[in-house]
Order: structure tokens, then C-alpha cells, then sequence
């Protein structure tokens, strides 16, 4: 079952993430990433996008005693993609994304901490991609889904 698919950060832009995270808590986050859509539906899953990497920026940096994160803006392509909704289903979040936690935090608080515009934007790249948990265990995945798959 997809539990989230989003843009995966991982070598030179995971290093710069982690360069960036100025209050490196406890925890950095297992898969850096922004997320799309949290439990996607069937027609809300994108395989058309999944395996292409997209460039992104690192806009803003918020940090308190239990999240650390940065604001990402997306390119014009994407955000019709960009569907990850608050509670109230007609919210977006704002896209960012997880650095680091301190333990019992959990990372979703994360849109919630001030930000604050970094002095130098920063472009990074990152594949799309889901992250599936299942009878083989948790793991990123950059191969079309097939909803009905058990």
C-alpha cells in the first residue's frame, strides 16, 4: 500500500539539506522528501511522474524543539500534482519538507513552524517516486504502481 508519493531527495541534495538543517535534532528524517499526497487514491496516483527527476527550491528554513524543515517552491509543472490537503480537505499544505525531528516528534508538525526566508535559495533535484509499506516492508519505490496490487 502507498503511504505517501512525493519527490525523494537523495545524494548531493540530501547532503545540502543536511548542510542547511542549522538545529539538528535528534532525528533526521528516515526519507527526505516532499509529499504530494498522503494515502493516495486511485486516480491520485501519478505514474506518469514517477522515476522523472524535477528541480525544486529551498525557499525558507523553520526550526523549534521538535521539527526542523525548509519551505519548498515548485516548479509550475508540479503543482497541479501537488495535492496534499489539511484536514479540513480544501486547505493545501504548504510544500516542504523534513529534516530532522527530536524523538516523539512527529515530522507532519513540521508545516506548522515559523519559517524564515533563507539568505540564499537553494535548488535541488529529486526523484518522484512512493513510499510503499507492505508484506515486504517499508521502502521507496520509482516503479509505476498498480493499485490493485496486493
Amino acid at each position: 500500500m502507498i503511504s505517501y508519493e512525493g519527490l525523494f531527495f537523495e545524494g548531493e541534495s540530501l547532503e545540502l539539506i543536511h548542510s542547511l538543517d542549522i538545529n539538528k535534532l535528534e532525528k533526521a528524517n528516515d526519507e527526505i522528501h516532499c509529499t504530494f499526497r498522503y494515502h493516495p487514491s486511485k486516480n491520485e496516483i501519478f505514474n506518469e511522474l514517477v522515476g522523472k527527476t524535477f528541480e525544486v527550491t529551498l525557499t525558507s528554513y523553520g526550526s523549534d524543539s521538535n521539527n526542523s524543515g525548509f519551505l519548498v517552491s515548485l516548479p509550475d509543472e508540479l503543482k497541479p500534482y501537488y495535492i496534499n490537503y489539511e484536514s479540513d480537505k480544501k486547505t493545501l499544505r504548504i510544500p516542504h519538507i523534513t529534516a530532522s525531528i527530536s524523538v516523539g516528534a512527529e515530522p507532519s508538525e513540521t508545516r506548522n513552524l515559523d519559517f524564515k526566508p533563507l539568505p540564499i535559495t537553494h535548488k535541488i533535484k529529486g526523484r518522484f517516486g512512493f513510499y510503499i509499506k507492505d508484506n515486504s516492508g517499508k521502502y521507496i519505490s520509482y516503479d509505476k504502481y498498480e493499485f490493485n496490487k496486493k
